[in-house]
């Protein structure tokens, strides 16, 4: 791997004095005020100091955050910064007592939601002339945390599906007691029971009660020596309170509040009507698997409505079946608008009726685009360049309901050229590059698997891609672009986290012509363009596997998230055994891990990446055993350090958009200067520019 050195200056002495000096500076101006009241002190600053506690650093930075949001609004401090130096505070609050007083209450009710119920909050205006600063002193003292959890619920059943969910409580043994544990855990229990039949419950049902009396005061001894011992526990628990949570069932007004619901009749009014109701003789029932469809006009299969309702009549009503039949309906893209009712059935108990009442959209949608860029280059190696100018014009038509099973199907044309206004270079080009594409994309919302007569439908989708486009590189070369692509992605069975994409097939066939003889003999003289400028073909199979996991609980920081992706791709050992296209057919393969971790903290987010992978060339491949240019690594592009262009130096000056830059750049590069070539790894990048219709002009945005 050949690497160049980066072309930064060194740190010298003076630039170092003057960071110091802007620092100390920024650290020793006073505010600056603007439109302060007449005749009366005002604020100029707060400051809170939080003691005890037993905080980490991170905590107590959190902390001090959530304490500045309880401060009332009329003792706030607005500060705008301008170029980093100066301070200005516009229209800074009066100055009064009671508003202090004010703001030191809600630390205390905010302290005491954290579990803290003997902390003290207090504050001390220091006065300068007119101009007040606020320092409040927070004693947090110790939390009291849980000593034990239990839970009395009147009713049997409720008590055995209580007991079998106590290990995923929010309540917490010798935690802090805290608001947000008690809500968090009250919801976790109304969700549980409306996953079991219980469609009445709410929140008003629970209520959490704690006792915090000290059992060594209650207990009476006439041993002195065991009432010394007594005391001296009692004591200790002062020092470190404990309290004892109990989760009971209110007894509600109406008893069938806790009563088990089950699902009678589903109706489904797939293409609903204002005043449409199920006695209505104009509609036309359709009976599919207890399920009720009644219609003005055919616009969707009666298997694809079955498909994607997750409730059926004669089970148990569970909300997550009730959410998830919400969210299929709205995935789809096919009704502007989507309301599913439920109705207790009037002449039997404990039994609920469905109402899906879907109101249609259009099923056609068409975008078009128009983009532009401009791109300055200023350094040598992109001389003949000068600069670029690029329009490109989008259309895209969509059939949102093709086969009246919400398939989607999109044509995508576009159409682009790159203008040069170079005029000093050795060739004054004024059209660098032209484009024109074709892609269609097709998504069928579930997993149809060519043998099996079952159709999987849970969280699948079965996609077909393909795409033709044609490059010309003025004076240079024309590429045409070949692509196909289809496969399914769903969630791996048993590991909802984890997610699968798999293309069975995968083949691309980029073909290089009308080659010009300032462009052979410019490869000619730059061997290592030959890498990228190449006719190449491949095919096989790849399988990704993706995993995540959000918000993950974490003591030193608000949240964590990390992701794993691992990748593994091949061309030639399926496929690519059938007798077509071997003369450039490339055989390789190619294994990519990457892995992604963040952490939150109040105002800082700590970020890692790693990336790796390997690429393999295999016997009976071309003869210069290289992956063709379009499945290589290399560096460069937005999520590079620092946004170096793709295969190139960092360009000081430069104005960078959002446009591709494919290895007609290091072309460039060739013919002005010749450059030293970067390599890094960045799949991001490649991933993003070869499906976007790979190897397209630069300077797109």
């Amino acid at each position: 791997m050949n690497i160049s050195l980066l072309n930064n200056r060194p740190l010298t002495f003076r630039t170092a004095f003057f960071s110091a000096a802007l620092i100390t500076l920024n650290s020793c101006l006073p505010p600056l005020i603007s439109k302060p009241p007449a005749d009366r002190p005002y604020i100029i600053g707060n400051s809170i100091e939080v003691k005890g506690g037993n905080f980490t650093k991170s905590e107590k930075t959190d902390l001090e955050q959530r304490l500045y949001n309880q401060l009332d609004d009329s003792s706030k401090v607005t500060t705008n910064d301008i170029l980093f130096i100066f301070h200005v505070i516009k229209r800074p609050p009066a100055w009064d007592s009671i508003y202090a007083e004010k703001s030191a209450a809600g630390i205390r009710a905010s302290l005491f939601h954290l579990g803290y119920y003997h902390a003290a909050a207090s504050y001390k205006a220091d006065k300068k002339g007119k101009r007040v600063k606020v320092n409040y002193t927070v004693e947090a003292g110790t939390p009291t945390r849980i000593d034990n959890v239990s839970y009395k619920m009147s009713s049997p059943g409720l008590q055995q599906l209580v007991n079998q969910s106590k290990d995923q409580s929010y309540l917490i043994t010798s935690q802090p007691v805290t608001k947000a544990a008690v809500a968090n855990e009250i919801s976790r229990l109304v969700d549980s029971c409306r996953n079991n039949g219980y469609y009445k419950i709410t929140a008003a049902e629970f209520s959490v009660m704690g006792d915090t009396s000290i059992a060594p005061l209650t207990s009476v001894s006439e041993d002195p020596f065991e009432q010394i011992r007594l005391i001296a526990e009692a004591q200790r628990l002062r020092d470190s309170p404990r309290i004892d949570l109990s989760v009971v069932l209110n007894s509600p007004s109406d008893s069938s509040r806790l009563d088990q619901y089950r699902i009678r009749k589903i109706f489904v009014f797939p293409d609903f009507r204002r005043y449409d109701r199920p006695e209505d003789t104009t509609l036309r029932p359709t009976y599919i698997n207890g399920i009720i469809l009644f219609t003005h006009n055919p616009l969707f299969k009666p298997e694809y409505l079955n498909r994607i309702i997750s409730l059926h009549p004669g089970n148990l009503f569970r909300q997550q079946d009730y959410f998830k039949t919400l969210n299929n309906l709205g995935r789809a893209g096919v009704w502007s608008s989507v309301n599913v009712r439920l109705v207790e059935s009037p002449d039997s108990l404990g039994w609920l009726d469905v109402v899906i009442e879907l109101v249609p959209g259009r099923k056609f949608g068409f975008e078009a685009a128009l983009e532009a860029s401009y791109l300055s280059t200023t350094n040598a190696t992109s001389a003949l360049a000068g600069n670029l100018f690029g329009l490109s014009m989008n259309l895209s038509l969509q059939n949102r309901n093709l086969g009246k099973e919400a398939i989607k199907m999109t044509h995508t044309f576009r159409g682009g050229i790159e203008l040069n206004n170079n005029r000093s270079g050795a060739v004054a080009r004024i059209i660098n590059s032209n484009e024109i594409s074709y892609l269609n994309n097709i998504s069928i919302p579930r997993l149809i698997v060519p043998g099996f007569s079952r159709r999987f439908t849970s969280g699948g989708e079965t996609f077909i891609n393909t795409n033709a486009a044609l490059t010309n590189r003025v004076g240079l070369f024309n590429m045409q672009t070949y692509l196909l692509s289809m496969g399914w992605s769903t969630t791996v069975p048993h590991f909802p986290s984890w997610r699968m994409l798999l293309r069975p097939l995968n083949a691309e066939f980029n073909f290089l012509f009308n080659k010009t003889d300032s462009f052979t003999s410019i490869l000619s003289a730059n061997p290592f363009l030959k890498y990228s400028y190449n006719t190449a073909y491949v095919t096989g199979m790849s399988v990704s596997l993706l995993h995540t996991n959000s918000s993950l609980r974490h003591p030193h920081s608000k949240s964590r998230d990390y992701s794993l992706r691992f990748n593994l791709e091949e061309s030639g050992l399926t496929w690519g055994n059938l007798p077509f296209l071997k003369k450039y057919l490339r055989r390789f393969i190619k294994m990519e891990a990457e892995w992604k971790y963040t952490v939150s903290y109040p105002k800082t987010t700590l970020a890692f990446r790693g990336f790796a992978g390997v690429g393999v060339p295999l016997l009976g491949s071309d003869t210069n055993r290289t992956l063709p240019f379009f499945k290589q690594f290399f560096g460069g592009g937005v999520n590079s350090m620092r946004g170096w262009p793709a295969r190139g130096r960092r360009r000081r000056g430069s104005v960078r958009g959002r446009g591709r830059r494919d290895a007609s750049e290091g072309l460039e590069r060739a013919e002005s200067a010749g450059d030293e070539e970067v390599h890094d790894h960045d799949h991001d990048r490649h991933e993003r520019e070869r499906r976007r219709h790979s190897h397209s002009q630069r300077g797109h945005a």
